[in-house]
């Protein structure tokens, strides 16, 4: 791979960190799902939504 830099460094960071942080959210929302039920979880999400 030889010698990466500060800013080679902070690309492969934000290349990794995206898609595992997009997978970290899907898995957190299907677990959501699974635990509380699809209304309950999208009803929570209007009430964020309104609040905002």
């Amino acid at each position: 791979m030889g010698e990466m830099g500060i800013l080679g460094l902070i690309a492969l960071i934000a290349i990794v960190g995206v898609p595992a942080s997009i997978v970290a959210g899907g898995i957190v929302y299907v677990v959501r799902l699974a635990r509380r039920g699809t209304q309950a979880t999208l009803a929570d999400a209007a009430k964020r939504r309104e609040v905002a």
